[in-house]
């Protein structure tokens, strides 16, 4: 049976992860011994998609709590919603980054 780039690429993230086997990590480094430009593909790719941005979500998810936090406390009339929308808003901004980030890193192709 002959080996196809096609294998190499779908075994490559469970080589990067550490769970192939001996077997299957030595079959992955032998092709990718003979064939240089599919490792420097799968090296760029892997580079590219481990840039990863934790803090967006995490961002995200702060603001959206301090903007329900805001709403809950400025229940009353008296006071101006404001400080409610600019929270919202900076959530808002967060999430759409978070969003982008995700949606332009599964589009990342080998």
């Amino acid at each position: 049976m002959k080996i196809t780039r096609d294998v190499v690429t779908d075994l490559w993230p469970l080589y990067l992860s550490g769970g192939a086997s001996a077997d299957t990590r030595t079959l992955v480094e032998a092709f990718l011994a003979e064939d240089p430009e599919l490792a420097r593909r799968l090296k760029e790719s892997a580079g590219k998609k481990a840039r990863r941005f934790p803090y967006l979500l995490n961002l995200a998810v702060l603001f959206s709590c301090l903007a329900f936090v805001r709403i809950i406390s400025d229940t009353s009339w008296d006071v101006s919603p404001r400080r409610f929308i600019i929270t919202a808003g900076i959530a808002g901004v967060f999430w759409i980054a978070y969003c982008a980030n995700l949606w332009t890193r599964s589009r990342l192709t080998i």
